[in-house]
């Protein structure tokens, strides 16, 4: 029988958080009230005006299936990176720490301290119109996901790091997934509560450059321990921070 999958629950926060992260940070923020109207197929007016509460059936289903979407292409990385884990163990020490240097490179990145362009290309999507059905803002959240991996690199990659050193493909799977579900919650909740969501990006936009920082600096961390396998130590402190009852 196969072995069964086995979830480190501190870890599948962590990659929720780093979700969380990724959407207040300067690539996904700002663009958040035109995806919004991509999405549910409502203009800026529409939004702000309360039509959203009278079509909350079509907002929820649409924002719920570009989540999918989104989360579905990040599995497919974890899955990747778990795959090519496990087929270079040999050399998983040199992997480690080619992955570690650009995940410690990355968090620079977002600190400001080094400038990398290609993480602040924005690719947004060249959509004329909002998707007319549901499987429209499923390959719209998709399109999301593949598209904005270089200006997410610097969280992205650093997860793939840590799928790469899980057991078997679910595992990975299920990190990036949680990573997806991190990173596209925030747009259901928004589509569904505009205008509070609105006040709360104003506020947040106010605060980018403290994020940056914060976020640069747990990426750095991250790169740290992945680039001197002490990755283990990551989910040792989460399930002392959480308690140990959460992993298993």
């Amino acid at each position: 029988m196969p072995e069964p999958i086995a979830f480190d629950l501190p870890t599948l926060a962590l990659s929720v958080g780093a979700g969380l992260l990724t959407f207040v940070s300067p690539c996904v923020l700002p663009l958040l009230p035109a995806y919004l109207g991509y999405i549910t197929g409502l203009s800026l007016a529409e939004l702000q005006d309360g039509r959203a509460a009278t079509a909350r059936g079509r907002v929820l289903s649409r924002s719920i299936a570009f989540v999918v979407g989104l989360a579905a292409v990040f599995t497919v990385f974890g899955a990747s990176a778990t795959a090519l884990g496990r087929a270079f163990l040999h050399h998983q020490t040199l992997l480690l720490q080619v992955a570690g240097a650009l995940i410690v490179l990355f968090g620079l990145h977002l600190t400001g301290l080094v400038r990398l362009p290609f993480l602040d290309a924005e690719r947004r999507l060249g959509l004329s119109r909002a998707p007319s059905s549901l499987g429209g803002a499923l390959l719209m959240g998709a399109a999301f996901g593949a598209g904005w991996t270089p200006c997410i690199g610097p969280f992205l990659t650093g997860l793939l790091a840590l799928a790469s050193q899980e057991r078997t493909v679910g595992q990975g799977m299920a990190l990036l997934f949680a990573y997806g579900l991190g990173l596209g919650s925030p747009f259901v909740l928004a589509a569904l509560a505009f205008g509070p969501a609105m006040r709360a990006q104003a506020g947040l936009k106010a605060h980018l450059g403290a994020i940056k920082l914060a976020s640069g600096a747990l990426v750095m961390l991250m790169g740290v321990l992945v680039l001197t396998d002490r990755i283990s130590l990551l989910s040792g402190w989460l399930t002392a921070a959480f308690g140990t009852g959460l992993a298993h």
